[in-house]
């Protein structure tokens, strides 16, 4: 029997855009009233969930960062967070660098102000009211808060998302977890190794005595992956990365058609 459903954000339950339907919010609600746990599992940073209770209808807990973070979404509190050493963050920055000598990075932080960190080289996808703050890489891991290193890579060695996550990965082997989450934007994220959406929503559902078994997860992107394969079911939306679709137990229709209401229905009916 599903106790838990862990849902991804953007791409799953958001539709393209960034709204919400309220097919989605509705079912939602059928959800809780039924009984059904719920917690959003995205690659997030906690700075940006803060309009995620009033679209959703939803409040409680939520896995950010890939799943290095647990938060909980009224109070904002920092719940729980896997800081990456800086010892490995530098050696991971060291070997991407041999990639590409010009190659821009970023970290997230665990804490509520300057959270945002990124180099001199580094131009976020999205842009802000406040700037990100600039720090070398040394700087960066000094503050011993890094929950989720990103990086860029420079025009003259630009490639495919995909192709790009392929070279970090060979490249970065057993030292950190990596992975990227927009195959429309080329940047990979990592974090420390063991650290991603499987192994957080696998401790989240220890904490309220659930195993596998008990929950149902959705998502769209590679860092979805890890706990499509870790819960007892696991979905794709139909909009999904092919690497998701390989690995999930069933299919949904896409994003835009309301696909977090289908499984939840589909659940429900079970």
């Amino acid at each position: 029997m599903m106790r838990l459903l862990a849902s991804d954000l953007d791409g799953t339950l958001l539709q393209t855009g960034g709204s919400i339907s309220q097919e989605n919010v509705q079912a939602l609600a059928r959800a809780k009233a039924s009984g059904l746990g719920l917690i959003f599992v995205t690659g997030r940073p906690p700075r940006w969930m803060h309009m995620i209770p009033e679209m959703t209808g939803q409040s409680g807990k939520a896995l950010t960062s890939n799943g290095a973070m647990l938060i909980d979404l009224e109070s904002r509190e920092h719940i729980h967070a896997e800081f990456m050493a800086g010892d490995i963050g530098l050696e991971a920055v060291r070997r991407l660098q041999s990639i590409d000598p010009e190659m821009a990075f970023a970290v997230e932080l665990a804490r509520h102000d300057d959270a945002f960190l990124i180099d001199s080289n580094y131009v976020p996808r999205w842009e802000t009211t406040t700037p990100p703050g600039t720090a070398t890489v040394d700087e960066m891991f000094h503050t011993e808060l890094v929950v989720k290193l990103l990086a860029r890579p420079s025009e003259a060695a630009k490639t495919q998302a995909d192709e790009f996550l392929k070279q970090a990965e060979d490249a970065l082997s057993g030292i950190v977890d990596v992975t990227h989450s927009d195959i429309n934007d080329l940047m990979i994220e990592m974090s420390t190794l063991g650290v991603n959406k499987g192994s957080g929503l696998a401790r989240y559902a220890a904490s309220l005595g659930l195993e596998s078994e008990h929950v149902a997860a959705v998502g769209d992107m590679p860092n979805d992956i890890p706990m499509i394969k870790w819960a007892g079911r696991g979905a794709a939306v139909g909009n999904a990365h092919d690497w998701v679709k390989e690995v999930a137990d069933e299919v949904l229709p896409t994003n835009d058609e309301h696909a977090v209401a289908v499984f939840i229905d589909r659940i429900l009916a079970n």
